[in-house]
């Protein structure tokens, strides 16, 4: 991945970010933009993850463990 374009990931694209860490989350969204994920949600506690997956299940999810609200994997 010479060129920062992602390898071919498929049809969806989409990609769910749940982190507490607001210049993280936004840090990340912008370089997996760039390498081709669309849409790109993010949300920064468990319960706006299990809500932005009931309403658009994601392709792909980068997940923190450690949440406020509870732990990543129950997302």
């Amino acid at each position: 991945m010479e060129d920062g374009a992602a390898h071919d990931i498929g049809p969806d694209k989409s990609l769910l970010i749940v982190d507490d860490d607001e210049a993280f989350r936004r840090r990340l969204a912008r370089a997996m933009e760039k390498r081709g994920f669309d849409p790109v949600v993010m949300a920064e506690s468990v319960a706006e993850g299990l809500e932005a997956t009931r309403t658009a299940p994601p392709a792909f999810a980068v997940i923190d463990l450690r949440l406020e609200d509870g732990n990543g994997l129950d997302v």
